[in-house]
Formats: C-alpha cells, structure tokens, sequence
C-alpha cells in the first residue's frame, strides 16, 4: 500500500509525530501538512514530511487487523502503556510481534459515506481522535467511544485518496432507532450464548423522564432432539422513571402472548427490582457507565435473571450490585416461575426505548453501547425463532451501523442529533447542523413587520432542501413578500427532518453585515 499522510476531517490538520522525535515513545499530534514541492520521479506527488508519513501493514501477529507505520523511523501508532481506558494517550512506538492489542487498527467507513473512516482498535472498540475533539492544532491523539452525531474529529482519510482496508458495515433492515435494532447472534442459533453484559456508557448528558434498555432474546432454534423450552421469549433489563433506575424482567411461553395455554408455567408478570442509582432532573450524566448482565444457571445455561450497577467514569461503583430474577416471579396463573420452565438464550436484541407498555422520549443524550460475549456474535437483521424478537416500546433514540463478522465485543454508538440553525448568509440563505444526514428538510415560519403598511409573508415550501450527509444543510428560504427583507421586522423559520427533529431560527431585519439568527432545537415528536 502507498504511502500517505493520515488527514483528520475536522480540519485538514494531519496524524504527526510531535517535534519530529524518533524516539521509541514519542506522543503523535494533530498539525498542519508539511508536504512541499514535487516529487521528481513521481509527477504531481507531493514530498511527504518524514514525521507525518504511514503506510498501512499487516499485523505482524498474524490477524485481519493492521498496524499504522511510520517509514521513517518503522514505529507503529500505539496505545500508550497497552491502556484498555477511554482517553488514553497514542505514541509511535516500536512494532511488536505478539501481545500487540494496543497496535492493531481496524478502518471503518463512516456510514454516511463521506469517504473518511473511523480507526478503530478491535480490542477496546475506541476509536482515534484529538483530544477533547479539539480541532487546534498541536491537540495530542486519544482513543475515546465512537460518536454516533457530531463525530467529524473522529474521521480520517488518506492524503492521497487511498481507499483504506475497510470493514464492511452490516446493514440494518430498516431505520435503527427506537425498537429497530440489529439483533446479535452466534454463527447459528442452535448454540448458546453464554456471559452476555451490556455496558451503557454515557457521552453526553442522557435526559428522559422515562425510558427502558431492554435485552429481549430467543430459546435456540430449532431446540436440541428431544428439548421442548416453555420460555422462547424473555426480557431482561433497565426502567429509568421517578429518577430512578431498577431491573426488570417478562418471560413468555412457547404459547406466545398471555395469559398462555392451560399449561403454561410462565408468562410472567413484570416485575421490578430496587433501585440500583438515584438520579436527579431525569437526567443521567456524562461518564456514567451502567453494567447490565445476565445470569445464567451454570449447568444448562438457562438464563434466569439480570443484574445491574453503575459507574462514575473514574470507575467507582454509584451504587450497589443488584440482581432481579424471573425465578419465583408470578405469573398469570396465580402461582410462580420455575427454573425447569426457562430457557437458554441464543440471540439477543438490546433496544433503548420506552417502559414496558409506553413509548419513550428523549430530549438530549449521547452514548455507546459496549456489547461482550464469551461468544463471539454478529450483527442480523433478523432471528430465526418464529415467536419473534422485538418490543411494542418505541422511542426517539438513534443507533450506528457496525461492522459485520463475528466479535467478542461489539460497540454500537446511540444518541439524538443536536439540531440548530447556525447562520443566515445573504438574503435569506440559512445553515443549520445537529439534523439527521441525507435527510429531506421541511420548512415553516412567518415574517412579521413593524409596519402595517407592508404586511405579513409566510415561508413557501422548498421541495429541493435536503440536509448533507454530515447532517449539515444550507438552504434559500423564499417569503411571499418581497418587502421581508428590507423592512424592520421578525422571521421565524423552523426546519424539520424527516425523523421529526427541528430547529427555528429567529432573526431581525432588516437585513445587515450584522444580522444574527438565535435559535433553539427540538428533539423528535413525543
């Protein structure tokens, strides 16, 4: 593969190894390119700075993964110290043979096809960035969470236009939002999945006044000769209402929707747990890391209940370690669950929505999901099992695609965009970010004037405007008055995504050098 310099999305400035040290160790930084002049035996090629040029290997080890080199000095970019922790520093570093975790880089596209890729490291999940997504340059480079909005930092290319080994993203069935998630599977579903934990690590302030993380998973199928599960559905998982989060859980009968057959053991009643962490504003903040995990009967892995605990970001427990189980729970028949009736499970899916029976909303919010299994599972659009996966609970919360193949652990990033409207260029030109990429954009408001004389206009229709794929936009908003413009009055302009995101600027004309637009944001319908 050629040789390149590494570009970052954000702001052009490239991967650099600091004061142009070729020491074992020495920390690498965004700058500005260094490339001059032309190469004699290469027409039109620029000659790359020594301390800013890679080249892609293959992992010395032996895996489908690579490492980054650096020509000059044949260090590789590394984890500092083999940190397994967000924000943990990158150097150049000698390469080595075995033990290389901490060296080996995966590429993946950005979903919104802008022709940048994430570098991922494979055994974390984290990804490459300046730190603090610092767009100055001299900013040192960090692995952090993948971004699902707002990620450009974490976006790079090849100088060159190189096409980078790329993972190939796993394609959703549908929208991945709310109840619409990939459902996780082994390489069938007649095997079991054992050691399943769903980590919920918090980006950005998560606020709702009620909402759930559900894992709702299948008996394997077809059952082993001669092995009837009564459960083929269960639910195990988080509700967050009165600022409170607790466990919970459903189990269904092969029977299906209750109250089940005459001899249905199970149909659980859902049932709550204590509380696990108090929170407070219906908000759980940035750097919470909530634990969710799976308890299985050691014999014959059924699974029977779920436990759960949170984190601040230092690591710290905020709470105690709390189990629920379905054993002993009622059902609907007047008695309890017995452990005989539960089942393995063998695919899994994990869905942040409403609370059991409602529809959930949120209004800001950003995350990963870190989904590990002894294991290893891939993404599908689908289970085989004919009594179903999914929820009826929806809510406004986005997921990530992610990579295909088979993975111990699996990070999927979730959240809302941020829309705003952030200036008005000329007469009547608005931009605006935070929308859902490649999305068509509606646009309503009203122009209203000092002067009676000149009446009113509304905003017309604009069937063209339509956000980037960065959810970006930029778009001319016509008013059925020409006087708008030029008179002194109010324009308010909401614009609206497909996915029922707005935002409404408001600015006052008439129009100057100095016209500025405030604006504020809404997150979805209810």
């Amino acid at each position: 593969m050629s040789q390149f310099m590494l570009v970052n999305a954000i702001n052009g400035d490239v991967i650099d190894i600091r004061s142009n040290s070729t020491a074992s160790g020495a920390l690498v930084q965004i700058y500005p390119s260094k490339a001059s002049g032309i190469n004699l035996n290469h027409p039109g090629v620029q000659t790359l700075a020594p301390n800013q040029t890679w080249e892609i290997k293959p992992d010395p080890a032996g895996s489908d993964n690579h490492i980054i080199q650096n020509p000059a000095t044949g260090h590789c970019l590394d984890i500092v110290q083999a940190s397994l922790s967000p924000g943990a520093a990158i150097d150049a570093f000698e390469v080595k043979s075995k033990d290389n975790a901490n060296q080996l880089w995966a590429f993946l596209p950005d979903p919104d096809d802008s022709g940048y890729y994430f570098i991922v490291n494979p055994q974390t999940g984290y990804v490459i960035e300046p730190q603090g997504g610092s767009p100055n340059s001299r900013t040192g480079l960090v692995v952090n969470s993948r971004r699902l909005f707002e990620n450009k930092f974490q976006l790079w290319a090849a100088s060159d236009g190189t096409a980078l080994p790329a993972l190939t993203l796993a394609p959703p069935s549908g929208t991945l939002q709310g109840n619409g998630n990939y459902v996780w599977m082994p390489e069938d579903q007649t095997k079991v999945l054992d050691d399943f934990t769903v980590e919920m690590v918090i980006l950005e302030n998560l606020v709702s006044p009620a909402f759930s993380v559900q894992l709702n998973g299948n008996a394997p199928y077809p059952p082993p000769k001669g092995v009837v599960y009564d459960a083929q559905w269960s639910q195990f998982g988080m509700v967050v209402q009165n600022n409170s989060l607790v466990l919970f859980q459903q189990v269904w009968h092969q029977l299906g929707a209750g109250p089940g057959g005459a001899k249905d053991p199970l149909e659980t009643q859902t049932t709550f747990s204590g509380s696990f962490l108090t929170i407070q504003n219906n908000t759980i903040p940035a750097g919470t890391r909530i634990e969710l995990k799976l308890v299985s009967n050691p014999s014959d892995k059924n699974i029977t209940g779920i436990t759960g605990q949170a984190f601040d970001q230092a690591g710290a427990a905020l709470g105690p370690l709390v189990p629920w189980s379905a054993i002993g729970q009622p059902n609907f028949k007047g008695t309890t669950a017995p452990e005989s009736a539960l089942s393995p499970l063998a695919a899994i899916q994990v869905v942040i929505c409403g609370t059991p029976g409602n529809n959930g909303h949120f209004t800001a919010g950003m995350g990963v999901l870190r989904i590990k299994s002894s294991t290893p599972l891939s993404a599908q659009t689908s289970a085989p099992n004919p009594h179903g996966i999914g929820t009826a609970e929806n809510t406004n919360c986005y997921y990530g695609q992610v990579a295909t193949g088979r993975h111990s652990l699996i990070t999927q990033p979730f959240g809302l965009p941020n829309p705003r409207v952030t200036k008005l260029a000329g007469v009547w030109t608005f931009a605006g970010a935070g929308f859902l990429p490649n999305s068509p954009l509606t646009l309503s408001g009203e122009w209203t004037q000092d002067s009676p004389l000149l009446g009113a206009g509304k905003v017309q229709p604009n069937s063209l405007a339509k956000t980037q794929s960065d959810g970006t936009f930029s778009v001319l908003a016509q008013i059925s008055n020409d006087n708008a413009p030029y008179a002194s009055g109010r324009l308010q302009i909401t614009f609206t995504d497909d996915g029922g995101n707005s935002a409404t600027g408001l600015v006052t004309t008439p129009l100057t050098v100095n016209t500025t637009v405030s604006s504020s944001g809404a997150l979805g319908p209810p």
